[in-house]
């Protein structure tokens, strides 16, 4: 847990934004300004921009300082009549000298058409501002004006004039990101005392060398171990090719699908998402991770079974790896013969101190009147966090005589009793809390807050968090193990010998020792049991009748006989997973009832006549197949929530369920496969929020689907229905729309697949959904739905993110998707008569239009500024994508079986991806070229870069990959080619995907190649794999000239196709080469039986000169060098897949 004045990165640091943006308003706020605030936006970048942040009626000078000392990064984009605000000025002075009080925090200018020495030396329209600041403000107020500056011109920043803007926000959108850590793990708010603790962690695990090191933090419960490894992770992971934290290891590792969890898991964050099935880390998948350098936390093991039963394999990663394990088990850590260990000290006295003080009174230090009963306090929580905060939590709002008694009691506790110690805050609680916070730690770890927060008044919730005796992840409770100990130790210190006597029964020895030998007593309120555990087949009701009290009752596939009268009348919370009698007997009292979960039970119907559960809020019927009809609600009126998922038998929804019309907030009809209609009264539910139904058998929704005036989400995909109600328009506040595979009913003998359903119909939608002005997810896809079914103003929907229209069929789609202004994804596959596309809009960042073989033609797809993925796979009559090579941000691209793929591709590696310096395409190649350097054999090969004799600057390099086989299932197929810089440090690393494809390219490191830099290059493959690599060096007499054209054959006129094979280069004019040399030249066919690719990108390297080369690069005269570079790769022998990448890439980015 890092100091206030240690924290590092933004792991640690509270930073209350990722990015502050400083500008004036009237000069680029509505067209550069929102730009960029939407790209760092889009990629999860916390920014302040002052008009979207500030609140009304807030002093605004005040919160804009608050915001810039709370920023990591600081973004000053200069202007020409920035220097005429004084606001502004003001504003950068603030932020200047919050730069050099914290180094850590990073200040980057952006020069607006203007020119950097202007702002330097106060030139131009800014000496114009300052002669009017002379007149009107101090001589010292100018003075810091200037020397601000003066200051942030002479950082190194970007310089619109000679980029375009988009570029430019890419760039500065791929620099914040390269700033900021990878991937984020919470740790606690206040964290103390971790810097020397880090620092400590990154020397045993050797980070930067390439040795792969093993260490383990072991320690008692609460020191603080997982927090110290999330710290690590979050410090460390942006420097590896990989990072996976595995959490709850001991917990997950004791049962087969927690297991399975794990290795997924694991695979998922190291191969990026690739879809593996797989019960065990195979061969194949190890070899995959031999072949790179990550970062492993395995947290919470305590014994070496566990390791083995989930199959994790600590050898299997490749050099440079780095793996945490945290235990409590030292043992554990000898027998694993990690290369080093270390058990974190406890807090100092200082540290304990600031983490109280920040606990219970919200600062670093504690108020000078509580400063010796806080020194006290500390004292005697012997320096462990944990106890700190939960004795600083329970202080909140405490005034000195409760201190006071609160030392008493801490007194009287042995030095090493840390669980008593806890227990002061437990004491504090009064009984209803108490209550709560001993049924949450027997019973309810684990379980979602929501379900749990029925038995409890919400204010008791609140009050237990508040003083850090649970906290909530992924709306699930979670409890840390001491504080779950404690409370089960108070539970069994109340009768140690005796089990009958305690008020929680959860250990199942306990529970079955109890219900058999009939030694319950009233002191029991709470009994878990499952029937996995138990020896006898049934047991006696008669058991429990002794248990009056009993509040809680968890039974799984248990099985009782007698009479249910004997059941306790308080029953709240009955889980009872497998109940076996087809209803509730009559006899048993549920009046108190509040939670019933009866999942997977042989429920007919949930009860005849009895005293009905009048409380009851939660009700989980959930794959209770025998069940035919619902209960009658007029009978359970508070009922709030009701899941009736996989309910096969399920025909009736009762009639009364009108009732609940101001409680019922979520009704769950998935999968109910034989309800065909929905009560009318079902409509008057005002309050109902989430309407869930994959009832295949329901034909209809009624009018008065537009009086359910809260409901956010109504999901009625894959269903029977032909219309959907024009009512729906009435549903402001709907956000979710899904109506996947609704065409009524299938015709007969039809094959269940998207590509060969036949419907007799198709879904009516209303003419108009202009209604609907917060929706945001609209599903459609497979509806049978025409052009005519559209509805013509499904581009007024300006809310909507995501929208499927997949596997219909529309011909021309006439939306205008241009007018959607937060349209981000837009998914189009198996649309097969789609033949045209209206527009695209500018805010889209997934498209996916797969098997439309019917399309010839995209839309323009420059205007998709934000467009990152791009899925034309299939698209058989496919010719033109107009614009791709004017794409900002593309990252995966797909088209494999289109016409377009030879000519329009290679259009895109010459226009575009060259000029904006990244980006990739696979085309057929050849033979590798004769003018390669070095060749090798994967799995790697080495080489040393030479010395050229003009000692020309290395400014990056051309990678080439030839199958010289092909590859069948029992092979590991690449998924990514590493150059790593042996000398220097740092690895480029090339992702392929299964198809193979680019998914993304990482520079790990600055990465830098010069004359005796020791060079590796490695694919992520077996050596049964024929693969054959190719590596050239481009300098920059290359990138700054033409080439050397003693080689080259100028050509005049169509015939080329004699050049084929040969190794000139082909001069000709521009339409030639599209028309011509593509086209007719070099066809995408693939020969041999093998498909082979080229990839191409380029990226510019730093060094001030190489500015000037990027601007000349775009004029038609260097584009010929490019030209020629790319017609090499496409001519030559058999099956090669070419991956061009040229790698040139430049920090020095700003003109100075």
């Amino acid at each position: 847990m890092f100091g206030m004045a240690e924290a590092m990165g933004r792991s640690s640091e509270l930073w209350k934004y990722d990015v502050f943006l400083s500008f004036r308003g009237e000069d680029v706020r509505k067209n550069f300004l929102s730009h960029l605030y939407d790209s760092l936006r889009r990629y999860g970048i916390s920014t302040f921009m002052d008009d979207v942040e500030l609140e009304r009626g807030e002093y605004i000078s005040l919160q804009l300082l608050e915001a810039i000392e709370t920023s990591k990064i600081l973004i000053v984009v200069l202007s020409k009549d920035y220097a005429s605000s004084a606001w502004c000025l003001d504003e950068l002075v603030h932020i200047m000298k919050g730069r050099r009080s914290n180094p850590r925090q990073l200040v980057f200018p952006i020069f607006f058409y203007v020119d950097p020495s202007n702002v330097r030396r106060q030139k131009g329209s800014y000496a114009n501002s300052f002669s009017k600041h002379k007149s009107r403000y101090s001589v010292n107020k100018v003075k810091d004006w200037r020397e601000a500056l003066t200051e942030v011109a002479n950082l190194s920043g970007w310089d619109i004039r000679y980029r375009s803007e988009a570029k430019c926000i890419e760039s500065i959108t791929r620099e914040i990101l390269k700033r900021l850590p990878c991937r984020y793990l919470h740790v606690p708010s206040y964290a103390v005392g971790m810097g020397s603790r880090l620092q400590h962690i990154s020397s045993l695990l050797s980070i930067g060398s390439d040795e792969v090191r093993v260490i383990g933090i072991w320690g008692m419960g609460g020191i603080g171990k997982t927090t110290l490894a999330k710290v690590a992770f979050n410090e460390f992971s942006h420097l590896f090719e990989g990072s996976s934290f595995l959490e709850h290891f001991r917990e997950y590792s004791k049962k087969p699908e927690g297991r399975t969890h794990l290795r997924q898991q694991l695979c998922s964050d190291i191969l990026k998402g690739n879809d593996i099935e797989f019960n065990s880390l195979d061969h194949a998948v190890k070899n995959r991770f031999r072949s790179k350098s990550v970062l492993i936390v395995i947290d919470d093991v305590d014994d070496i079974h566990q390791l083995n039963s989930a199959a994790i394999d600590l050898n299997c990663f490749g050099r440079g790896s780095k793996i945490i394990i945290t235990t409590r088990n030292m043992h554990l850590l000898k027998q694993l013969r990690v290369e080093e260990s270390w058990s974190p000290k406890e807090l100092n006295g200082d540290e304990s101190l600031e983490l109280l003080s920040w606990h219970a009174f919200r600062t670093s230090e504690p108020p000078k009147e509580f400063l010796q009963l806080s020194e006290k306090v500390v004292t005697y929580c012997a320096g462990l966090p944990l106890a700190v905060e939960v004795l600083g939590a329970s202080l909140v709002d405490r005034n000195i005589s409760e201190w006071e008694s609160m030392l008493q009691m801490l007194k009287q506790i042995p030095d090493d009793n840390i669980q008593g110690k806890l227990q002061i805050s437990f004491d504090s609680l009064n009984k209803i809390q108490k209550d709560a916070f001993l049924d949450i730690a027997c019973f309810f770890i684990g379980m979602e807050r929501d379900y749990v927060a029925c038995l409890y008044p919400d204010i008791v919730l609140s009050v237990l968090m508040e003083m850090c005796l649970f906290t909530v992840r992924d709306n699930k409770i979670m409890m840390h193990d001491l504080l779950r100990d404690m409370g089960r130790q108070i539970v069994q210190e109340k009768s140690p010998k005796n089990c009958g006597e305690r008020s929680r029964l959860w250990h199942s020895d306990d529970v079955i020792s109890v219900l058999t030998k009939d030694s319950g007593t009233d002191a029991i309120e709470g009994l878990s049991l499952k029937a996995e555990v138990m020896d006898v087949r049934y047991l006696e009701v008669e058991a429990f009748s002794k248990m009056q009290e009993l509040r809680l009752l968890e039974l799984s596939y248990v099985n009782l006989k007698g009479s249910y009268a004997k059941f306790s009348k308080h029953l709240r919370w009955l889980s009872w997973h497998g109940f076996s009698l087809e209803y509730i007997p009559t006899s048993f009292n549920l009046r108190s009832l509040v939670v019933m979960d009866m999942r997977y039970s042989n429920l007919k119907r949930l009860y005849e006549a009895q005293e009905h559960p009048q409380l009851l809020k939660y009700l989980d019927l959930s794959h209770s197949v025998q069940l035919t009809e619902t209960p009658d609600f007029s009978y359970l009126p508070n009922l709030e929530k009701l899941l009736l998922i996989n309910c096969e038998s399920l025909v009736l929804v009762h009639k009364s369920i009108g009732i609940l019309h101001e409680k019922l907030v979520l009704l769950n009809l998935s999968s109910c496969i034989k309800l065909d209609a929905l009560p009318e009264e079902l409509y008057k539910l005002k309050s109902l929020e989430t309407l869930l139904s994959r009832c295949s058998k329901l034909e209809r929704l009624d009018d008065a689907l537009g009086e359910l005036e809260s409901l956010t989400t109504l999901a009625a995909d894959y269903t029977a229905l032909r219309e959907i109600p024009s009512s729906i328009n009435k549903l402001k506040k709907l956000k979710k729309l899904l109506l996947n595979n609704c065409k009524g009913s299938l015709s007969d003998g039809i094959d269940n697949t998207h590509s060969e359903k036949s419907f007799s119909g198709a879904l009516v939608l209303p003419i108009s959904l202009n209604g609907l002005s917060h929706l945001s997810t609209l599903s459609l896809g497979y509806c049978n739905l025409s052009d005519e079914l559209i509805p013509k103003d499904l581009g007024s929907l300006s809310c909507l993110m995501d929208l499927d229209l997949q596997g219909n069929s529309f011909c021309n789609l006439q939306t205008d998707f241009a007018s959607l202004p937060s349209l981000q994804k837009l998914q189009l596959s198996d649309c097969s008569r789609l033949q045209s596309i209206f527009s695209l809009p500018r805010s889209l960042l997934s498209f996916y239009a797969e098997n439309c073989i019917s399309l010839e033609r995209t839309p323009d797809l420059s205007e998709c500024s934000s467009l990152e993925t791009l899925h034309l796979n299939d698209c058989l009559n496919l010719v033109e994508t107009p614009g791709i090579h004017n794409t900002k941000v593309l990252l995966r691209v797909e088209i494999e079986r289109c016409k377009l793929a030879c000519y329009n591709t290679s259009k895109m590696i010459l226009e575009g991806w060259v000029q904006r310096n990244r980006g990739g395409i696979y085309l057929p190649g050849y033979n590798l070229p004769n003018w390669v350097s070095f060749k090798g054999k994967m799995p790697s090969f080495s080489f040393t870069v030479p010395e050229t004799d003009n000692s020309d600057p290395v400014v990056g390099f051309t990678l080439w990959t030839h199958f010289l086989g092909g590859v069948d299932d029992s092979h590991t197929f690449p998924t990514a080619i590493t150059v790593k810089n042996h000398t220097r440090g740092g690895a480029w690393i090339h992702k392929l995907g299964s198809s193979p494809w680019i998914n993304s390219n990482i520079l790990t490191k600055d990465f830098h190649l010069e004359t005796g830099d020791q060079i590796e290059v490695e694919g992520d493959c077996d050596d049964s794999i024929n693969l054959e690599t190719g590596f050239a060096l481009t300098y920059n007499a290359i990138v700054s000239s033409d080439l050397n054209l003693a080689d080259t054959q100028f050509i005049n006129g169509q015939d080329v196709l004699s050049y084929r094979g040969s190794d000139v280069n082909l001069i000709c004019n521009r339409k030639m080469f599209e028309t011509e040399v593509i086209h007719t030249g070099f066809s995408m066919d693939g020969e041999n039986g093998v498909v082979s690719d080229l990839y191409a990108c380029s990226i510019l390297t730093e060094t001030s000169r190489y500015q000037e080369n990027t601007q000349q690069l775009m004029d038609e005269s260097h584009y010929r060098s490019y030209r020629q570079m790319i017609l090499r790769t496409l001519m030559g022998g058999i099956c090669l897949l070419a991956l061009v990448v040229i790698v040139v890439k430049y920090d020095d980015w700003v003109c100075k």
